[in-house]
């Protein structure tokens, strides 16, 4: 008789921090820490918040990006923070963050679920559920703030499904998410900042060593299968074509920790150092 198979999530979202690695125990730390040090600094506990939900953010895109490398999500976690301190625009001067601020951590987090059903570290592929949830995702942040994140739920559900492998999405899933991204903003944006665009124009820079293809010998989280070099460079365009969007259309700040990710990976493949 043969034993039960294991458990597999039926999900291409989920990836739960696993205490027994370094690096998970490392970017929990980053948070507490980056939360702590935003609020040394004058933030509001909202703004802190916000602070280190977005250098998590930044990390944990990191991974997705360069699945084959912590340290580029370590060194991602930094650039992040410090591309977060500044107050979104939307603050009134003399006035702390008030929880309204947390809006502002909706695109990087949207920005997350993106590459990692477009490059499907996971492992399943994207379900009719998981479609649902990021079209939710692309209409709060455009209802929100209205910035360019919105987009990329539909922009990498598309591309999954147009790559036709195992891991593809149901086909409506693009345009749904797609049209979810395109509602009119009801709230403002968080802005740009120097930092922010600074960060955006060095990952820019250094972007045809992140887009160059590159072996990826990771596997999977949940299922026995390595994880698509293919699908991993989809998801490094796509994050990097966002992160020119929001360049050009002044909105680096909120998506700081993506810039930092691209600037993360791109400076690794340029050093020439093995993803390992």
């Amino acid at each position: 008789m043969t034993s039960p198979a294991p458990f597999r999530t039926a999900s291409a979202l989920p990836r739960p921090l696993d205490p027994t690695y370094a690096s998970n125990r490392a970017a929990v730390t980053g948070l507490g820490l980056s939360i702590l040090g935003a609020r040394l600094l004058g933030h509001s506990w909202a703004g802190s918040l916000r602070v280190g939900l977005g250098t998590f953010s930044g990390w944990a895109i990191a991974r997705e990006l360069d699945p084959d490398s912590p340290a580029s999500a370590a060194a991602a976690m930094p650039l992040a923070f410090v591309g977060l301190l500044g107050r979104p625009a939307t603050t009134k001067p003399g006035f702390p963050e008030s929880a309204a601020t947390l809006r502002h951590a909706l695109p990087a987090f949207t920005a997350l679920s993106s590459t990692r059903v477009l490059a499907a570290t996971v492992g399943p592929r994207a379900s009719e559920q998981d479609s649902a949830a990021l079209s939710v995702q692309a209409a709060l942040v455009a209802l929100s703030s209205g910035n360019v994140a919105s987009l990329m739920p539909g922009a990498a559900l598309e591309w999954a499904h147009r790559m036709g492998d195992q891991f593809s999405p149901p086909p409506w899933a693009g345009g749904a998410a797609l049209a979810s991204g395109a509602l009119p903003a009801a709230g403002h944006n968080a802005g740009s900042s120097v930092v922010g665009d600074l960060l955006s124009l060095a990952a820019l820079g250094l972007g045809k060593h992140l887009v160059a293809p590159e072996r990826i010998t990771s596997a999977c989280d949940s299922l026995p299968r390595p994880v698509s070099g293919a699908r991993v460079q989809a998801a490094r365009v796509l994050s990097l074509s966002t992160v020119a969007l929001a360049l050009l259309r002044r909105e680096t700040r909120a998506l700081a920790p993506l810039a930092a990710a691209c600037l993360s990976v791109g400076a690794r493949r340029w050093s020439g150092q093995s993803g390992k």
